[in-house]
């Protein structure tokens, strides 16, 4: 699984043009953004990676690719306290989080670390996919 970055002018059409570009190759996104100042970052996973890339590649805009893990957990408070908690114990520095879904009672995150294979292993039992 993979997380990607695109930075955009903070301006009308920026993020309409991304989801045109993307939408006209049949790539579905989970999309996430800040702002500031004039520019925003948009971060998303796709359905379609392969596909997602080629898109953006073609359309000429600039992308990054993080490799990210996916983490289940009970959708109630503190759950995500939980898994945060046991990756700071083990060093491990959260770089992005965007929220996949929730759903009859669970949570789904894409998490980019900067130790990814640790990570795997401390969250074992919350990796998914």
């Amino acid at each position: 699984m993979k997380i990607y970055t695109v930075e955009l002018k903070n301006q009308p059409g920026e993020l309409a043009h991304l989801c045109e570009v993307l939408g006209g190759s049949g790539v579905n996104i989970e999309p996430s953004g800040a702002t500031a100042g004039d520019h925003g970052v948009v971060y998303f996973t796709t359905n379609d990676e392969p596909a997602a890339a080629a898109a953006l590649e073609g359309a000429g805009i600039e992308f990054t690719e993080h490799p990210a893990i996916q983490v289940r957990c009970a959708d109630r408070p503190g759950e995500g306290a939980k898994f945060a908690r046991r990756l700071a114990n083990a060093e491990i520095n959260v770089e992005w989080l965007l929220p996949v879904s929730v759903c009859q009672g669970e949570a789904v995150f894409a998490l980019c670390v900067d130790k990814i294979d640790e990570a795997r292993s401390v969250l074992s039992d919350q990796i998914s996919g």
